[in-house]
């Protein structure tokens, strides 16, 4: 009954888009507009957000060469315990999608990698409608979707390793929040956005709100620098932007509109409900958390956020707390602390951009806390 009921959750909120209310048009102008032309021709705007995506390196491919050595590595290996090996599951980036062939070289180089069942799983149906619900399907939403192609795969109904790439760690950790049934083992998550966006990557916006799917990319920069006004804390862009989802404005004066509207917030115990101990005893089910940082992250704002760092309130655009000072860490209203104190975080950096990791890294990653503790 429960994987009948989610599949029917997520079939439905494929088909959530809807065109702006007046008012809504007047606070929230691009994005309305993105989302009109989305439905009119969503392979047209799914195209324009993959070229947008790939010009700024948040799309994943992975050398031939690196492929090789991890066959060549794997052939070393007995297989003869493979069965009882838990499967991955991988989760894509903003502008990615699990139908692109460098997604797909990805997960079969991981299970090559372990001898194991691996999966990337999609948030839409099709190449178009899993990259497009990446900006405007909602987390909540996402995570649904995500939760029901994971009850209905049998192969993952043990439990499983989990690796997410830059946004793709949100449905991840919102699984781990929300459902964690089957529980993800071991999460690695490389650039997550997890701890939130607070400030704008790769845009300035334009003169004019005027958006016409052959410039979809200064589209994209407006939508991004308009949700990360005070219309991200909306009814209607919480439920029609992922991105907006996951802004964590760091002014002092936006504390109560994030605490108010943002899905982030509740995920993190922040919000207006106060803490849900659910939440907390979803999150102890996982055994491991790998928190990768890139030093170079131009992408996420900040960076330390990757490994649950975040502003200071009292001075949030010229310090950056460590974790262990942060409200999340010191009140542990996620379990956060816990996990720390239990000796399941893990925390590793690397030199370069968002995503610019070298895939020697990668297996590192891979062998130290997927190979050693499956």
């Amino acid at each position: 009954f429960l994987k009948a009921l989610l599949l029917l959750v997520a079939l439905g909120n494929t088909a959530a888009y809807r065109s702006c209310k007046e008012e809504e048009r007047e606070v929230h102008p691009v994005l309305c507009s993105m989302v009109d032309s989305l439905m009119k021709n969503p392979s047209e705007m799914g195209r324009g957000l993959e070229h947008h995506a790939r010009q700024h390196g948040m799309i994943l491919d992975i050398p031939q060469a690196s492929i090789s050595q991890s066959i060549a590595r794997r052939n070393l290996r007995s297989s003869s315990d493979d069965q009882e090996k838990l499967p991955v599951v991988l989760a894509h980036g903003m502008g990615d999608s699990c139908f692109n062939s460098g997604m797909q070289k990805v997960v079969k180089h991981v299970s090559d990698l372990l001898n194991v069942y691996s999966v990337c799983i999609p948030i839409g149906s099709s190449q178009s409608e899993d990259t497009t619900n990446g900006y405007f399907l909602n987390m909540d939403a996402s995570v649904d979707i995500f939760t029901a192609s994971i009850a209905n795969d049998p192969k993952l109904a043990n439990g499983f390793h989990a690796i997410g790439f830059s946004q793709g760690n949100n449905i991840i950790r919102g699984y781990i929040a929300r459902f964690n049934t089957p529980a993800v083992h071991t999460f690695i998550s490389i650039n997550g956005v997890n701890a939130g966006e607070g400030a704008v990557p790769h845009c300035t916006p334009s003169k004019t709100h005027v958006l016409s799917l052959d410039s979809v990319g200064i589209g994209f920069c407006d939508l991004l620098m308009e949700q990360a006004s005070h219309a991200a804390y909306t009814d209607y862009a919480q439920a029609h932007s992922f991105q907006a989802n996951y802004w964590r404005d760091p002014r002092p004066v936006e504390w109560p509109n994030y605490q108010k509207f943002s899905q982030l917030a509740i995920w993190n115990n922040e919000g207006r409900l106060g803490v849900n101990e659910t939440l907390k005893e979803n999150y102890a089910k996982t055994s491991r958390f790998v928190w990768i940082l890139a030093n170079d992250d131009h992408m996420v704002w900040p960076k330390e956020g990757e490994q649950w760092g975040a502003p200071d309130p009292q001075d949030p655009f010229k310090k950056i707390l460590p974790r262990e000072d942060t409200a999340w860490f010191q009140q542990d209203l996620f379990g956060l602390r816990t996990a720390e104190e239990a000796g399941k975080n893990f925390y590793e950096t690397f030199e370069g951009d968002h995503l610019q990791f070298n895939w020697n890294d990668f297996d590192k990653w891979i062998n130290t806390y997927i190979v050693g503790n499956n």
